[in-house]
Parts: structure tokens; sequence; C-alpha cells
């Protein structure tokens, strides 16, 4: 059987597996790349080797190396590949272009500075002819009313026409500086945010001293780092700075966090594509 009728027989799925171990050179790194199990991918070479009668990669030390026979098939794949990869970059120009407009989100001031605001530029480089506002409240705004377009919760709402996404739970713990001279002194938020879980954790703590109250998290974060007080942070922000040290053990308050849009907003493009990306990339966040 000559190359030509080889080949003639194959298709995407064939070769795909070829393509990507010719270029990564290891089964673990075009696994990675394939999204499925290096076994499969070993599974699917061995079997197209058997099918074509010929041997298409020679292991070495340092990976996998294609033969001279396997030059044909990486041909054929290559020519494959192009037309997809040409409709795939014509199928995003179009979206980033349909994609436009005013997304309004609202966040407590954690979430906002530290969840959302750092993924921003990946956002709006694929979707520049979005613009993002975004609202600090620690009140509930009405997507009911338009007060904004997604909302970032810390409770899942218990009424409306809404569709809630749990993105995971954080685990809050005490952070310090390492030659924080007062270990009992402590920030903390201010009686106008006594209903919440982390306020009413210090309130529980006797000793525990309030050095310092602020409605907004930045001067007890700041505050913290500067060596004047230990500070409640949740994870994923404290791990962020490596002067602050968590206490030892588990947690002492985990919420969950819920990303939240009007069931008649969920489909709309410029509202799907922040709530869908925002939403991946925070999961991944709280995973750490």
């Amino acid at each position: 059987m000559n190359d030509r009728k080889r080949t003639d027989a194959l298709d995407w799925n064939d070769l795909r597996y070829v393509l990507e171990l010719s270029r990564r050179g290891s089964l673990s790194a075009a696994a990675r790349s394939l999204k499925v199990n290096h076994a499969t991918v070993a599974r699917r070479i061995a079997a197209l080797e058997t099918a074509l009668g010929v041997i298409l990669f020679d292991r070495h030390a340092r990976g996998y190396r294609a033969t001279a026979a396997a030059q044909p098939v990486i041909a054929a794949a290559e020519q494959v590949e192009a037309p997809l990869l040409r409709l795939g970059r014509q199928a995003g120009a179009r979206q980033a272009e349909q994609v436009e407009g005013l997304v309004r989100i609202t966040a407590t001031e954690g979430v906002a500075s530290y969840s959302i605001a750092p993924h921003l530029p990946a956002l709006l480089q694929r979707w520049p002819l979005l613009q993002i506002e975004i609202v600090v409240e620690h009140r509930s705004l009405s997507l009911a009313r338009r007060e904004a377009d997604i909302a970032f919760r810390w409770a899942r709402p218990q009424s409306g026409d809404l569709y809630a996404s749990r993105l995971g739970t954080v685990p809050h713990r005490l952070y310090r500086g390492a030659l924080l001279a007062e270990q009992n002194a402590v920030a903390a938020f201010d009686d106008s945010l006594a209903d919440l879980p982390e306020t009413q954790w210090l309130g529980r703590q006797p000793a525990l001293r309030p050095v310092l109250r602020s409605n907004s998290m930045q001067p007890l974060l700041a505050a913290a780092r500067a060596g004047a007080c230990a500070v409640l942070l949740p994870d994923y922000i404290g791990r962020g700075f490596p002067e602050l040290v968590p206490d030892p053990g588990k947690a002492v308050v985990s919420r969950d966090l819920w990303l939240v849009v009007h069931r008649d907003l969920r489909r709309a493009p410029r509202v799907r594509v922040v709530a869908d990306f925002l939403g991946a990339a925070i999961r991944t966040l709280l995973r750490g």
C-alpha cells in the first residue's frame, strides 16, 4: 500500500494525535493539549501504526520523535488543521465584533479588587468592544431593576427570576505579619457591617482586641501589612501577600461565593461572555 492510499483512509480524529505528539514530543504533553489521558494517546498511536503497517514514532530518552514514515501523515494532518484553524479565527473575530457594550457588575470590595479586576486585561483583550463598570456594594443591588447585569454574592438568592452559579467555598483565616508585636491586636469591620459572618466571628473572640475599624477592607489590609495588627481575610486574598502569615489550623469562617445573573439577560452575548469568563477564572482562583 503506498503512502497516498494510506493517508486517504485517515480522518481528523486520528491525525490530531499524530500531529500533537510530533509537536509536543511526549505523551503527557500531547495528552494535556488534547485534553485526554496519556494512555489514550499511546493507544491511538499504536492502533494507527497497526492500521498503516508502519512505525510513526521512535521513543528516545527525551521523548518521542517522528519517523520518516510519519511525515506523510503529519503533512496530511497539517492540511486538515489549517482550514479548521482559519475557521476558528474567523468565528472568534466575528464574535469579538458582536460582543460589545457596557456590562455592570456588582460585588463586595474584596471580590471586586482581588478576583474580578485582575482578570479584566485578559477579558478586554479577548472582547475589546466591551466596557466594564464595577459597583462596589455590601448591599445586594437589584438585578431585576437593572441596577447591575451580573452580581457576585456571598449567599444564594432565595427569590427572583435569577440564575445562580456557585463558584466555590472561600475559607477565611486570621493573617498577621511575622513581626507583629501585639498578637491579640486585630483589624475589624465597623458596626455598619455587623451582620457579616467575619464580624460576628471576631465579636466572639474575647482574646482579640480590635485596634482599627473601617467599613472598607483596604485600610484593614494595609494596617496588617504594615505590622499594626492581624486581619481576617479570605485565603485567595491573604495568600497574595507573602509578608502575611495565616494562623495554623482550619479556617475560622467559610462562605460560598455565587455568580448571579437575571435569566432574561443570561443569553445576551455581552453578559454571557463576561459571566462565563469571570466565572471560570474565579473558580480557578478559589481552587488555589
